[in-house]
């Protein structure tokens, strides 16, 4: 289980006493959380800009131009975050003014807030919370390839592959930027565990909990089940039934069907066969 793997999982020599210590810390680091949309921050990918001032960081026009929530200020060790992420490296080395300062500013996303706290403690104890929920896994996942922790990274990915996987945390991992390292592998997985769970998909039993499952999901079942052997108009029908539940707008539901859904019923692949052949 992922607990375990995370309470017994240490990456790297651990500074955890230092976590926070003033006593062994030589800046603050002002930590800013502004509203944001919990699902579009989620799919966000990483971008490291950098404001004209060089006086904060952020990970998007968005997030810089929402307004602040709540005030975060930590004490930090600089050389202990810049050797475990190039994000701090560079923060620490570009000569911006926080830095004379004494003091470094981030501006984060609420949706990211928690995650962040979670990956700033790994980066100085080299392990996570126990959790055995894939959705917070995700999350600090997310911060990791945000703001380059490597090592982070590499765990995220190993516990998620360790927890059993179900429908929810299988779309987490379908839904995952393919610029992060571990996200071709447990796209892989995520894959095989619909087309297992799902290879009876006609069944009436299942229908309910099919047409909750989202795009990524459905089109893992199509693409991986042997179609061809099942009866063509039930798996065309399927697909409509599908669509119409989670696609209210004709003109979205008519674009996913024609580019992604339909191309591979076998029935419509056949006719598709036999207009080009005539």
């Amino acid at each position: 289980m992922a607990g375990a793997g995370a309470e017994e999982a240490v990456v790297g020599e651990s500074f955890e006493f230092a976590f926070d210590k003033e006593a062994f810390s030589d800046k603050k680091l002002r930590v800013e959380v502004v509203g944001s949309d919990d699902a579009a921050s989620r799919k966000r990918r990483r971008e490291d800009d950098k404001s004209d001032e060089g006086e904060c960081v952020d990970s998007s026009s968005i997030v810089m131009a929402a307004p602040i929530l709540r005030v975060t200020t930590m004490h930090i060790n600089s050389a202990i975050l810049a050797a475990k992420s190039p994000f701090f490296f560079k923060l620490f080395s570009n000569g911006m003014k926080e830095s004379d300062k004494g003091q470094a500013t981030l501006r984060i996303a609420d949706s990211e807030e928690n995650a962040f706290m979670e990956l700033l403690y790994f980066m100085y104890s080299g392990k996570l919370t126990p959790t055995t929920e894939p959705t917070h896994l995700v999350d600090i996942l997310m911060a990791a390839d945000k703001f380059e922790v490597i090592s982070c990274i590499k765990l995220c990915g190993q516990l998620l592959t360790s927890l059993p996987m179900t429908p929810e945390s299988a779309v987490l991992c379908l839904d995952l930027p393919y610029s992060i390292s571990m996200a071709p592998a447990l796209a892989v997985a995520a894959k095989k565990f619909f087309a297992e769970r799902y290879k009876d998909f006609l069944s009436t039993k299942l229908q309910d909990e099919l047409m909750r499952i989202p795009l990524a999901g459905i089109l893992a079942i199509l693409s991986r089940n042997d179609l061809g052997v099942l009866p063509e108009e039930a798996v065309y029908d399927f697909v409509l039934r599908w669509a119409d539940s989670q696609y209210p707008n004709p003109e979205e539901k008519r674009k996913i069907l024609s580019s992604q859904l339909l191309p591979l019923v076998p029935l419509v692949r056949s006719r598709v066969r036999t207009i080009v052949l005539d």
